[in-house]
């Protein structure tokens, strides 16, 4: 007996290898997780699903939670309960079922929801007495189904309630597979609901004893899921199929289970692993999607998968050719380079980190004793010869068969070697780029060795290529481009020739250019034009069509055999040998990428290096078919003076007919649960050009005046393409003395009034004409203030009555330009209430309002100079611009309004604090003034990381925001 337990055992440890990736090393499917802490409602949460909008609902501990647009929120409609399961019914209703909870989700037209009460149904029918817990929920065409104390309920499509008693022993919760609901009764076997009872179905003895929890339609039967594998039922006999489930349900019993739209399955074990199947059964992938318990899966309309377990929730984006090495597999801190070597994906980060391919488990990285486990290590390079190391001490390689590096320069602290260029041209070459130095690398009798280098003699590198054998060039960050030209053979410098104005290349001081190679062209991008090389000048020219580029001075370049690669910080693009374009890649889980090489590793897989992980291509993978994300509205309120707000409807199929003087706060949304997504508005006759692309998804327009508009929306995804323009009609209602009656009866009274004149007293015509005049004019002024208070109150925020955030990119444009032209330094400072929704979650919305108004006010008061403006930026954050303002005033600034707020505050007894990130620059005409937006917002989150209530000035490194 033991020898034949011993030989399963064995047989399962030989089988799981097939149950994982076909790559040797195979990384996690995109994944972004929302904690507990992330989510609007406490755990557990049992069930999720999406709707025909593209919105996830999610069961919770305290009711039901809705995901749209990006953003969770707690639904009130079926109030604050536990919620144990969420179904969406065939005609697109929600259905929920808690303790003392059975009940509709609707959705109104407005966005907001009602929610039904199905619990009095079924008492007046006799069927439960409160108080009553209803555990589970399916569906056929016979009507929705629910479970409750021993019982299963029908709502009939007619509109009767039938109850079926459950056998005794019935636990587990109802399968519906196709149009049938199925139970299990441990020790008998599968019943169906049939009629007014349950049947037991024959041949299904052997599901008896084993969990069974879920089935589907499958090749003209039923597919179940079960404890040691798949079975299918002709609907004559039950056979046990033998597949790799069999293998890995075993070590991960399945609790649930989906079918995928390619025609695979996801199934989930209670202890979150997450298994993926094809249409054929055969295993794709297997891993832990999350912590703890796992209960529900769901697949959304862009092909991505969500866990709903304990402790969160998590999404899975199997539908992309990515998948991702990071903190799931043990790695840490910034990540900087990679490599193959030895059998093993070798990280650069503090350190290096090692792992080598598992087919039994996720692959996890170690951190190696040497160099030094503090020392940044910045470039790795695996070769026949060795591993190549660039760190903070200089260049160091492993050579084969070794267990310590062996130093190639003496370490000298500082002496950082930043990159390693392995030569197109020569495998026996490589080119380490130091702080201000190229070193030839070559081996002699297979070891690696220094053969020569020389000084750069540049400021900074801007792209570093090989562009022939014995020649590299280079971008200069202090404006122009290098090439030099070398001894192939003995790596002697032989020509350094600098590229600027005379060789086509125009250069502008205090502007750096960037190089950038494509297809074996050389381009140049400085002072704001694009040149490539033809010959030995550079002629004006195009890039390549990269959607959505923003940061073309970041721009680099790769080909290989996979393809030809271009990226920037926060942007990817790849274009499929023998495609004709570049395709942006759609690889974000978290806000900043950071995207820093792509390489082509010996082990035939393409990997990207990010700021935090490594993303791996599968080129074989199918891309999602999904269609494109539309913009849309999620929130419309009419506002109007002395009125409450009144929810307007989110589809204006008919113009939406306003009343005079009325405002509207919109707030936008996208059919995409991507994180990453960006909104532009206008509305032609009132503001004609769009709006800059914002991440913020609320506006507000005060007293709008009369006439007719179409405010218009679109949206896109990480700098992608635009969706297609979603349009909003409106009519708004003229002020009674506006309508054109009252203007008519106006002017025949006039017209009246000067005709008796006339005919009484001509002489005293012309006196009374210049008192009309004058009577007009004054009409004219008080038209003329009351349009500028209007205009004043387009640009102001409704609730803080500062600068609002449209106002305060007008005021950064005329500072930046002033500045600029001027040469004055420009300071900008992002200021964040700390703890700001737990103070709103602790005192609740009123008084967080009034606390942000008294924030403001405070705020305010320290602004001084007439072109110095504080403006609300969104939510609990705001702007302070500062012209004529250098780092050490700002700075003073700064802490003048961190102590005022926080006296302020608590004085007013319910002190709070706030976090300030301060950026300063002397502005150039063409840059664009919201990089210094974006270096004070990364201070303002690196002070945030450090304990809040603090200024932080933007650090060197932060300082090409732009």
């Amino acid at each position: 007996m033991w020898f034949r337990n011993g030989l399963m055992v064995f047989v399962l440890v030989c089988m799981l290898p097939l149950a994982h990736a076909t790559t040797a090393m195979h990384g996690l499917p995109l994944l972004r997780q929302f904690g507990a802490s992330q989510l609007p409602a406490s755990p557990t949460y049992p069930g999720v699903v999406v709707d025909r909008a593209g919105s996830l609902y999610a069961a919770s501990g305290e009711g039901v939670m809705l995901y749209r647009s990006g953003v969770w929120e707690l639904l009130a409609a079926a109030g604050q309960v536990p919620v144990y399961s969420i179904m969406l019914a065939r005609d697109g209703s929600i259905y929920v079922a808690g303790a003392g909870l059975f009940g509709q989700l609707l959705r109104r037209a407005d966005g907001t929801h009602g929610f039904v009460d199905l619990l009095p149904r079924l008492a007046s029918a006799g069927l439960v007495q409160a108080p009553v817990e209803v555990f589970s929920l399916g569906e056929t065409s016979r009507g929705v189904h629910a479970t409750s104390a021993g019982a299963l309920f029908v709502l009939e499509k007619d509109g009767s309630t039938t109850r079926l008693q459950l056998p005794a022993g019935a636990r587990s919760r109802p399968l519906v597979a196709g149009d049938a609901v199925y139970l299990r009764v441990p020790g008998e076997g599968l019943y169906r609901v049939d009629g007014a009872g349950l049947v037991l179905v024959d041949g299904m003895d052997s599901l008896a004893t084993l969990r069974v929890p879920a089935a589907w339609p499958y090749r003209g039967g039923l597919l179940f899921a079960a404890a040691d594998g798949f079975h299918f039922s002709d609907g004559k006999r039950l056979r046990k199929l033998d597949t790799e489930a069999d293998a890995v349900f075993r070590l991960h019993e399945p609790y649930a289970g989906i079918a995928l739209a390619d025609g695979g399955f996801a199934v989930g074990s209670f202890d979150c692993t997450v298994m993926r199947f094809s249409p054929g059964l055969r295993l794709l992938d297997s891993f832990a999607a999350c912590a703890g318990e796992m209960h529900d899966l769901v697949e959304d309309h862009e092909g991505a998968v969500w866990v709903s377990g304990e402790n969160g929730i998590a999404r899975l984006r199997w539908s992309l050719p990515w998948t991702r090495f990071g903190r799931l597999h043990g790695l840490s801190g910034r990540i900087f380079d990679s490599t193959w070597y030895d059998g093993h994906l070798w990280v650069a980060s503090i350190g290096v980190w090692r792992a080598q391919p598992s087919a039994v488990a996720t692959p996890m990285f170690s951190q190696l004793q040497w160099p030094r486990r503090d020392l940044e290590t910045f470039a790795v390079e695996g070769t026949s010869a060795g591993l190549l190391i660039g760190d903070r001490h200089g260049l160091a390689v492993l050579d084969p068969g070794q267990t310590q590096p062996r130093r190639l320069l003496a370490p000298l602290l500082g002496d950082s070697i930043i990159k390693l260029l392995p030569s197109t041209f020569d495998s026996r070459r490589m080119f380490a780029l130091g702080k201000d130095r190229i070193i030839v690398l070559g081996q002699r009798d297979g070891r690696w060795q220094v053969v020569a280098q020389w000084k750069t003699n540049i400021k900074a590198v801007d792209g570093l290529y090989e562009l022939a054998a014995g020649e590299l060039w280079a971008g200069d960050a202090g404006g122009g481009a290098r090439r030099w030209r070398f001894n192939p053979d003995s790596g002697q410098l032989l020509t350094d020739q600098r590229y600027g104005d005379a060789q086509g290349l125009p250069v502008v001081a205090g502007q750096g250019t960037r190089v950038f190679r494509s297809d074996g062209v050389l381009y140049a991008i400085s002072a704001g034009q694009v040149r490539r090389l033809q010959g030995e000048r550079f002629a004006a020219a195009e890039l390549p069509s990269l959607v959505g580029l923003q940061a073309p001075s970041e721009l680099e370049g790769e080909d290989n055999a996979q393809g030809s690669f271009a990226w920037t910080a926060r942007q990817l693009w790849w274009r499929k040998p023998g495609a004709a374009t570049f395709r942006l890649q759609q690889v974000s889980d978290s806000r900043v990428p950071g995207f820093m090489s792509v390489a082509l590793h010996d082990d035939g897989n393409l990997r990207v290096v990010t700021r935090d992980s490594v993303l791996q291509l599968d080129p074989a993978a199918a891309e999602s078919g999904a269609t494109a994300p539309q913009a849309r509205l999620d929130r419309i309120e009419l506002q109007r003076a002395d009125h409450p707000p009144i929810l307007l409807p989110l589809s204006a199929q008919t113009v939406q007919r306003l009343p005079a003087g009325a405002g509207l706060a919109l707030r936008f949304g996208v059919h995409s649960m991507e994180p990453e997504v960006e909104f532009r508005y206008r509305m032609p006759g009132y503001h004609d050009n769009w709006s800059p692309w914002t991440a913020g998804r609320e506006l507000t327009y005060q007293r709008l005046p009369a006439g007719s508009y179409t405010f218009q929306l679109q949206a896109r995804v990480l700098g992608g393409t635009p969706t297609e323009v979603m349009d909003y009609r409106l009519q708004v209602e003229p002020f009674w003395y506006q309508r054109g009656w009252v203007l008519l009866g106006f002017a025949a009274l006039g017209l009246l009034l000067v005709v008796a004149v006339v005919r009484l007293r001509t002489r005293a015509v012309n006196a009374q004409n210049r008192l009309l005049e004058q009577k007009i004019d004054e009409r004219t002024a008080e038209l003329q203030s009351a349009n500028a208070r209007l205009s004043a109150l387009v640009e102001t925020d409704g609730l803080t009555g500062i600068a609002n955030r449209h106002a305060m990119e007008k005021a950064l444009l005329r500072a930046w330009q002033h500045c600029a032209m001027q040469q004055q330094p420009l300071a900008a400072m992002m200021i964040d209430v700390d703890h700001f929704k737990q103070f709103n979650d602790t005192h609740g919305h009123h008084i967080g309002d009034l606390q942000l108004r008294r924030v403001a006010q405070t705020l305010a008061a320290q602004v001084t100079g007439g072109d110095e403006l504080v403006a609300r930026y969104g939510g609990e954050e705001f702007v302070l611009i500062l012209p004529d303002c250098d780092q050490q005033e700002a700075l003073v600034r700064g802490e003048r309004l961190r102590s005022a707020v926080e006296q302020v505050t608590g004085a007013a007894g319910q002190r709070v604090t706030i976090s300030i990130g301060i950026a300063v620059c002397i502005p150039i005409m063409e840059e664009d003034p919201m990089a210094l937006l974006r270096c004070a917002d990364q201070a303002l989150y690196r002070g945030k990381r450090e304990g809040r209530n603090r200024v932080e000035v933007a650090c060197l490194h932060e300082q090409d925001c732009g």
